[in-house]
């Protein structure tokens, strides 16, 4: 289903119908909804193998005895598979995961478009190598712009880490709405000076020159 990752269409419907009853599958001792939606779909042993395989995997969160939270991974995955075009992951689906990982990161202040476009950059980053580790891996924000970042930050053949992200990724309407976003991750992430009463943060390029990045200029994120 999602090359790199042992899921399939029933581990992601669970996790998208916790997601859309507020990440609650049950209330304690009642029936349990998630199951009565899978019915006649899979058999009820192999829905709990199914939760039981999420939870192994770090997608699923259990709270209680019949209560579960999706984790952050288990966001970050539904919403590639909406990258990926996979029936029944639908925009809905996706929006709500948005403001989900919108609160988890701290980015309640940026738009539903800026935080899809960074995290779709981090789709783009690794999807040539997804592995459950890797999820893992990008559920921490600001460090998860490390994935996104160029590998050589002097960026010797570019005026800006802004142009050489359009060319590392070829598509510049993605670059263009994350990068407010991935402004503040590197603020955020990497120490930073302060230039003209703006917390920067700068890298010597190849000629010892002090190249700035991204800054940070009152409530306002800039991308250089």
């Amino acid at each position: 289903m999602i090359p790199g990752i042992d899921i399939d269409i029933t581990h992601l419907m669970i996790l998208k119908f916790i997601l859309h009853t507020i990440r609650e599958t049950t209330r304690d001792g009642g029936p349990n909804p998630l199951w009565l939606s899978l019915a006649g779909h899979v058999s009820k042993a192999t829905f709990y193998r199914k939760i039981s395989e999420l939870e192994m995997m770090g997608l699923l969160k259990r709270i209680s005895r019949s209560r579960y939270l999706v984790s952050l991974g288990g966001y970050l995955l539904l919403l590639f598979a909406y990258f990926m075009n996979i029936d029944g992951i639908n925009e809905d689906t996706a929006q709500a995961v948005i403001g989900a990982i919108k609160g988890n990161w701290g980015l309640i202040g940026f738009s539903d478009d800026e935080v899809e476009s960074y995290v779709k950059l981090l789709y783009l980053s690794g999807r040539e190598r997804l592995s459950n580790g890797l999820i893992m891996l990008y559920q921490e924000f600001p460090k998860n712009v490390l994935f996104i970042l160029p590998n050589n930050l002097r960026l010797a053949a570019f005026n800006s880490l802004y142009e050489a992200l359009i060319n590392m990724y070829g598509d510049a309407n993605t670059v263009s709405r994350a990068r407010r976003v991935i402004a503040k991750a590197l603020v955020d992430y990497f120490p930073t000076t302060d230039i003209n009463g703006c917390k920067s943060v700068a890298f010597m390029d190849n000629g010892n020159k002090a190249r700035i990045l991204a800054m940070q200029c009152g409530n306002d994120y800039i991308l250089n």
